[in-house]
């Protein structure tokens, strides 16, 4: 399983909230543009994945991320699998208008290294370029804990860790070659970097927001843009990553602390 950052792509979008001791990150990325404060979603289909209740609507790009109001109906964290993650639970658990899991220690009673890779739920769509995705999330920690992504001896990179989008087209083998190169795809500049805060994360489903499991960013050529279109109309699991260094879902692991990645909404807006 590989996914190499795309070359001139180790953008860290951050936001740090000064005097506060945890930051709010409210990033959108349009096609070719890096805000646009004035538009909103209301007048786009939503498909919430993820609902955090039924009175929250698509905030505007650049938003400040506000506490989500109360959900009616708790969505199923057992809808949403923790995948090729050593040492964690095959489900996040549900709270209260969402779900979280907690970043694995290196070592946690397990031969290998613990570690935090994809959290992924299967669904059954057709998107075009024209929809964007958005999550609503917040990393709680104690002490200071460092996000480890350096996992492999292969992984010689200098990026921090973070959180960023993932698509995958339905009837992916994971081997990357031949037609499956674009099955899978990962945002490359709408990204969190993992310390304790909140995210507000939108990213626009348009080929140059996207680079593919090999690093190849969606409009790299006819071949990838055609990839990255067919993987839309196809959509079969949507979801968020974790790594730093050279990859962007090769797992993340805490030490000197611990922490807690909550989400409270992941939605899809055509």
């Amino acid at each position: 399983m590989l996914e190499r950052v795309a070359p001139g792509q180790l953008l860290s979008v951050l936001s740090p909230w000064a005097g506060a001791p945890e930051r709010v990150v409210s990033v959108c990325l349009e096609a070719g543009l890096k805000s646009k404060p004035a538009e909103t979603l209301s007048s786009m289909k939503k498909i919430h994945i993820f609902p955090a209740g039924a009175a929250l609507t698509m905030a505007a790009c650049g938003d400040p991320l506000l506490a989500p109001p109360s959900a009616p109906v708790l969505p199923s964290a057992q809808a949403w699998n923790i995948q090729y993650s050593p040492g964690m639970p095959p489900h996040p658990i549900a709270v209260d208008g969402g779900w979280y899991f907690d970043f694995p220690a290196p070592n946690c009673g397990r031969a290998d290294v613990c570690s935090v890779h994809y959290v992924t739920t299967p669904v059954k769509m057709s998107l075009a370029t024209s929809g964007r995705v958005r999550a609503m999330f917040r990393v709680t920690a104690s002490d200071r804990p460092v996000f480890n992504y350096r996992l492999s001896p292969d992984n010689t990179c200098n990026y921090p860790a973070h959180a960023r989008f993932y698509l995958q087209r339905a009837g992916d083998d994971l081997s990357g070659q031949g037609e499956y190169e674009f099955y899978r795809w990962f945002s490359n500049d709408v990204a969190y970097e993992l310390a304790a805060g909140s995210a507000n994360l939108i990213a626009a489903l348009t080929p140059e927001q996207w680079t593919s499991v090999f690093g190849k960013k969606g409009d790299y050529d006819s071949p990838a843009m055609a990839g990255f279109a067919q993987a839309l109309r196809h959509l079969g699991h949507v979801g968020v990553v974790f790594g730093g260094g050279c990859y962007y879902g090769h797992g993340v692991n805490v030490s000197g602390g611990t922490a807690r990645f909550t989400l409270r909404e992941y939605s899809i807006a055509e």
